[in-house]
């Protein structure tokens, strides 16, 4: 599928088609994990947020946000 990178402020930006958006279930505010490959490819994938363990976080205030997003050590991690 090709898409054309637009300018959007300072930064260039890439448009995800409604097909990409519905085949992997992402939407506004979701993070995106971003890496270039040794040949120059650009590769993007989804990055899963974890929830927040209910213990954790202080105590008597809800917590602001609900899930932790991973550093990029940690989606880099294989297993």
């Amino acid at each position: 599928m090709t898409t054309k990178l637009c300018v959007w402020g300072n930064s260039l930006g890439v448009r995800l088609p409604k097909y990409v958006v519905e085949r992997t279930a992402v939407k506004a505010g979701d993070y995106l994990f971003i890496t270039v490959t040794d040949g120059g490819e650009i590769v993007i994938r989804p990055v899963k947020p974890r929830g927040v363990h209910p213990g954790y976080g202080p105590v008597g205030k809800k917590a602001k946000t609900k899930s932790v997003v991973p550093t990029d050590a940690e989606v880099a991690e294989k297993w």
